[in-house]
């Protein structure tokens, strides 16, 4: 207990496995297609030649050992005179006579502040409150709550101890609370990143960002549906991260075209298209709405991954959607063309078996009846066609 010796209260969280969570997906391709091994967790469990990797390979594996190092630490700790609190699945307890609701965190990083908040709310104004994790989505929940919690408070990470004091009046109340929402619309576990821009180039455009677009990431915290209007404004913020220096287009197809044509853009530093973008802001939601409620004891149960930028593979995982509107024409991604030397009047042409116009890219001949004009000629003539079946049939 080197770690602690100088601390009076001692809280230990433990994430919680779910069957149905999100972050199934990212378990199993951290196992490398190997199958897991549910080991049993007892005092005489010999782990001695198992490698930690295929030991927690096991949701229930982890989930026993959860359990058990929080009885143990209550064991070990029964005569201690420091506060010793512990919290694995749902279940809260203490060395000490305190009586804890049960909770419903799936995430040990929500817990985290859900017990400091308690503990903000026991102890004096002037208390040191340190959190230890390794964890960025910690530190940006610790930001986002400060204001709720003792105000001598930092976190001691890899990289050094970081006081929350500070950080949070630079960025100011509003962006504090929006802090969640950028960080998961940026790059988060279970939200993906956009491609060729870092979280240094998102920071930069989020403490320039107006009050619309910091209200927007607020509103992805608190509302329980995703609006037009929240979209068309992180499209905005979206643009002003890959508009080069200048250049002010708040719309992705023209920003993308931009790119494009002036810059010759690959299409890995191009923007997500906006079909990708609404799926990516869905997923976000799901979050986002978990982090909004990290200081309360039980969350309201979590949006439902299928109506919000999920999808179920064969396998019964829930998978990201990319897009549910086609990037580009069907006539570009399926890049048809026709070789027929001829006047594209049959099915021999391959382009009109798959019901697309001809381009200058064909081969075939000047005298191409599956052009645009010619195909316009043919629903027009087809639409009065139409019109006088209709004028027939006015008796029926």
């Amino acid at each position: 207990m080197q770690l602690t010796r100088d601390y009076d209260e001692v809280i230990l969280v433990f994430d919680t496995y779910r069957a149905d969570s999100l972050k199934n997906a990212t378990r199993n391709k951290r196992r490398q297609g190997k199958s897991s091994i549910q080991y049993q967790v007892r005092d005489d469990t010999n782990i001695k030649h198992i490698p930690l990797s295929r030991f927690l390979s096991h949701d229930k594996t982890k989930s026993d050992l959860t359990e058990y190092l929080a009885n143990k630490t209550l064991e070990y700790n029964k005569r201690s005179s420091k506060l010793i609190v512990t919290s694995a699945s749902g279940i809260t307890r203490s060395n000490k006579d305190l009586v804890y609701q049960e909770n419903n965190h799936e995430e040990a990083d929500t817990l985290l502040i859900h017990q400091a908040v308690l503990d903000s709310q026991r102890n004096p104004h002037d208390a040191q409150l340190v959190f230890f994790s390794p964890d960025t989505d910690v530190l940006v929940l610790v930001t986002a709550n400060y204001d709720i919690m003792l105000k001598n408070t930092s976190i001691s990470m890899a990289s050094g101890v970081v006081q929350i004091e500070p950080l949070w009046r630079a960025l100011g109340k509003e962006r504090a609370k929006a802090l969640p929402a950028f960080h998961a619309f940026t790059g988060a576990d279970n939200t993906g990143r956009f491609s060729r821009i870092g979280k240094a180039t998102w920071l930069q455009v989020f403490l320039n960002a107006d009050e619309h677009i910091v209200k927007a990431l607020q509103m992805l915290l608190d509302e329980a549906h995703v609006t037009e209007g929240m979209v068309s404004t992180l499209e905005h913020f979206t643009c002003a991260a890959y508009s080069p220096k200048g250049i002010n287009i708040k719309a992705i197809p023209q920003l993308g075209w931009h790119l494009f044509c002036k810059h010759r853009a690959e299409s890995d530093k191009l923007p997500p298209t906006l079909g990708a973008l609404k799926q990516h802001i869905l997923r976000v939601h799901v979050q986002t709405r978990v982090w909004a409620q990290a200081a309360i004891t039980l969350q309201d149960p979590q949006l439902d991954p299928l109506q919000n930028g999920y999808f179920k593979d064969s396998d019964g995982m829930l998978k990201p959607v990319t897009t549910e509107v086609l990037p580009a024409p069907k006539a570009i991604l399926e890049l048809v063309l026709c070789k027929y030397e001829s006047d594209c009047s049959s099915g021999r042409c391959s382009c009109r078996a798959k019901d697309l116009a001809c381009t200058d890219m064909c081969q075939c001949s000047s005298q191409c009846q599956n052009n645009d004009d010619s195909q316009a000629m043919i629903y027009e003539s087809d639409d009065d066609d139409d019109d006088d079946d209709d004028d027939d049939d006015d008796d029926v």
